[in-house]
């Protein structure tokens, strides 16, 4: 048995199917099922049924991915820590939703390490909130910015006290929208929900499907209502459309007025936001006296509350 079997039935497990785990995991799928096959017949136990929908774990299957995960959590852990101890780089890695003032709190900190170190590697990878947890117990990443509706903040630190990390929230807030400054609803300072429909909204279908705007935004929120709809899968797309389509929008976390100010941007709630969000921070409880690890949690918890100020968020 090897780490990267139980790689491969974690991502079975995770994504459903062995097609999708192998696109996951950048592997032909031939060799994760020879893999997974041969496992089980070394183990003498079936990890997952085989169905038309998908691969379904069994109840043997379920017991040995609770156990599979602690093994992986902590082999990476230790990998993490000792290659960084073996290394005279001062390395730091960002795992986060989307969250702009992270990286901007991450360029202060870099401007920083130019003056005090003679070298240095900073990380700064945006993924989903799954994907944040995982990097962060993995050891992928060393600090974790997650974005999430308040009322699933329960179910999130169940999850996260289990993983045994360490959170903060650092803001709480209602979504606004982000639009030039000469559209015609930037005269409102609080925009109508009902006029949002006669321009192109702009929509991340990566990040933002109907059940999490639902959660984020507004509890009667349809995407498949009428209206201009455009569908992208990232977020630089997502600003390229904003400034290149007239008149479009889309729905937006805090940001830095200057920095909106210097694209021609600006940023305004609407009445139909009604449900508040968070932001938290995670990491690992026994890495939370490293220094370097202390210190990028500093400038991003500063970043963050330097947007208090900001009408994107609620105080």
């Amino acid at each position: 048995m090897k780490i990267q079997h139980l790689e491969y039935v974690l991502a079975i497990a995770q994504e459903g199917s062995i097609t999708k785990a192998a696109k996951k995991l950048y592997q032909a799928q031939p060799n994760i099922s020879i893999a997974l096959k041969e496992l089980e017949e070394s183990l003498g136990i079936q990890i997952f049924q085989r169905t038309q929908s998908g691969m379904i774990t069994t109840p043997e299957g379920e017991e040995f991915i609770d156990r599979a995960k602690n093994i992986v959590e902590e082999f990476h852990s230790l990998e993490a820590m000792y290659s960084r101890k073996e290394s005279d780089v001062s390395q730091i890695s960002i795992s986060a939703t989307k969250s702009p003032y992270v990286a901007a709190a991450m360029g202060r900190m870099i401007n920083e390490l130019e003056t005090t170190e003679q070298n240095f590697s900073v990380s700064i990878m945006e993924s989903s909130t799954n994907r944040v947890i995982e990097d962060i117990c993995n050891g992928v990443a060393d600090v974790g910015v997650l974005r999430i509706p308040t009322l699933q903040l329960d179910i999130l630190q169940e999850r996260l006290e289990s993983k045994k990390l360490c959170s903060k929230t650092i803001l709480e807030y209602r979504m606004n929208i982000i639009l030039s400054s000469d559209h015609p609803l930037a005269k409102y300072d609080t925009i109508p929900y009902e006029l949002l429909k006669d321009y192109p909204e702009i929509i991340n279908k990566d990040l933002e499907d109907d059940i999490m705007r639902k959660a984020t935004i507004n509890p009667e929120y349809d995407t498949i209502k009428e209206g201009k709809k455009i569908f992208v899968c990232d977020r630089g797309t997502q600003m390229s459309m904003l400034n290149m389509v007239k008149n479009a929008f889309f729905w937006v976390g805090p940001l830095h007025q200057p920095g909106i100010a210097a694209g021609k941007l600006t940023v305004r709630p609407c009445s139909f936001a009604t449900c508040f969000n968070r932001d938290i921070i995670i990491y690992r409880k026994k890495s939370e006296n490293n220094p370097l690890i202390k210190r990028s949690i500093e400038y991003i918890t500063k970043s963050a509350e330097s947007l208090m100020s900001t009408p994107s968020v609620e105080k």
